[in-house]
């Protein structure tokens, strides 16, 4: 039951008259950050309830009046898992806190726990509360009802359209003559074909679906579908469609969660034939990819969760063939939401995968397209008004080839290094309807200069979804 801070703080106060609690003296001058934070919630000032208290919950939590108010003033901004942990905290020092229980129920609802809301309320109503606690506790499981016959089974879609303007098309690098003479000692060669680096405005539209089903208030089924397609104006060969699918389930033991998906991808763009290039079959871009991924997350405190996992994937390049691969990942990252930063998280990503080569680049030589590497990603997101957010994003990727000059006769040992920068925006203009302008920076520094190359993208997109 979602409730604004207003009707909250009016139903905590309710409760508070006619369940018992303990008592929680408040002085707006008092020199206990507890009494002042409890006054500035009062007076509908939870966000600076919250940023007095917070600093203080690594010396101060597990005091129950403490956790108390800290939980009513991360719950009112919307820190929902700080304020589930908190109000737990200071149930297990004291079980008979009633008001903290009927917090913690209201947080779970706000979480979609609604099992744990329900007991919660349930114990309450066992406590023998007043006719004016007991119709509210009432009021609460009669909506956790209508909440688990609609959430049982769960769709969501969107569609979206929009445009914008790619710098280089196929990430090709801007010297091809010098790069082709550095890379194989062969001057002179003319660019053709991909080769050529190409510059041009796109329009884009993309639709998906979503669906869960709950089968355990810990246990959800989920799926997912989306096709994406692109046009460039003045280069059609360089038009491409996109397919993603997944499925996989979701569920909880203890304060760990576990994650497991199988996904696949069909990526189709034609491109532009390279002519000095002979080959029985033209070469386009068609790639099919598929995979599986398993991965545990877990809450270190109230503010700050790990995950760790590993995906297995496969490549496969449909006129291509030596370019295909199976590619082993582990992974870890962590997720921390500051709490000096109101709606913001943070969160760093580190891998490392291997690339195993299925077959060799040809039939005269024993080298393959085999590679190593690993990175990190640093991803902030922020949701500072009800209609507004962003996201942004900056990357660092090593990969290293295996077979010494795989790529280059002139270069022992491939190495690039990417660089990826990347900011997204969101405005919500009415109801289902988001305004999404992205930009995006991508660098590869490699040691094989034809395989060097920047490209700068941004756009805009109208979305739609729907529930």
């Amino acid at each position: 039951m979602r409730t604004t801070p207003s009707r909250a703080a009016r139903a905590a106060a309710a409760v508070a008259l006619v369940l018992s609690a303990v008592s929680l003296p408040a002085t707006a001058q008092s020199p206990d950050p507890v009494a002042r934070a409890r006054a500035l919630v009062e007076s509908k000032d939870a966000a600076g309830a919250y940023s007095l208290l917070a600093p203080l919950a690594g010396a101060r939590a597990g005091e129950v009046e403490f956790d108390y108010w800290l939980g009513v003033a991360a719950l009112e901004t919307g820190r929902i898992e700080i304020a589930a942990l908190a109000f737990e905290r200071a149930l297990d020092r004291n079980p008979d806190f009633d008001s903290a229980r009927l917090e913690l129920g209201r947080t779970y609802l706000r979480m979609g726990s609604l099992d744990l809301a329900e007991l919660e309320f349930r114990r309450l109503l066992e406590r023998s509360p007043n006719e004016a606690g007991r119709k509210l506790l009432d009021g609460y499981l009669a909506e956790i009802r209508r909440l688990k016959e609609r959430q049982a089974f769960s769709v969501t879609g969107f569609v979206e359209a929009g445009g914008g303007h790619d710098s280089n098309l196929s990430s090709t690098t801007s010297d091809f003559t010098s790069a082709v003479e550095s890379s194989f000692g062969l001057p002179g060669i003319t660019p053709t074909g991909n080769s050529i680096k190409r510059s041009a405005p796109y329009w884009a539209a993309a639709a998906g679906v979503n669906a869960a089903y709950r089968a355990a208030e810990d246990l959800t089924w989920f799926g997912s579908a989306e096709g994406r397609v692109r046009g460039y104006q003045g280069e059609s060969d360089y038009d491409w469609q996109l397919l993603d699918a997944s499925g996989g389930v979701q569920w909880r033991r203890g304060e760990n969660t576990y994650t497991a998906f199988a996904f696949g991808q069909v990526f189709r763009q034609d491109g532009a034939a390279v002519e000095t290039i002979a080959t029985e079959q033209a070469i386009n871009n068609d790639r099919d990819a598929w995979g599986a991924l398993a991965e545990v997350r877990r809450d270190l405190d109230a503010a700050t969760q790990v995950a760790a996992g590993v995906q297995l994937s496969a490549f496969r390049y449909r006129t291509n063939p030596a370019q295909d691969t199976d590619q082993a990942q582990v992974f870890a990252a962590i997720v921390n939401r500051p709490g000096w930063w109101k709606g913001g998280t943070v969160s760093l990503l580190g891998q490392y995968s291997y690339d195993d080569a299925r077959r060799t680049l040809n039939d005269f030589t024993e080298l393959t397209a085999s590679r190593h590497g690993g990175g990190f990603r640093l991803m902030a997101h922020s949701d500072p008004s009800a209609r507004f957010s962003w996201s942004a994003y900056a990357a660092w990727t090593v990969r290293i080839d295996n077979d010494p000059y795989a790529r280059a006769t002139l270069v022992a040992t491939g190495r690039d290094v990417l660089h990826e920068l990347g900011l997204r925006a969101s405005w919500r203009l009415a109801d289902g309807w988001y305004l999404q302008p992205n930009l995006a920076y991508v660098r590869n520094r490699s040691n094989i200069d034809l395989y060097d190359f920047d490209k700068l993208e941004g756009g805009v997109v109208l979305r739609r979804e729907f529930e």
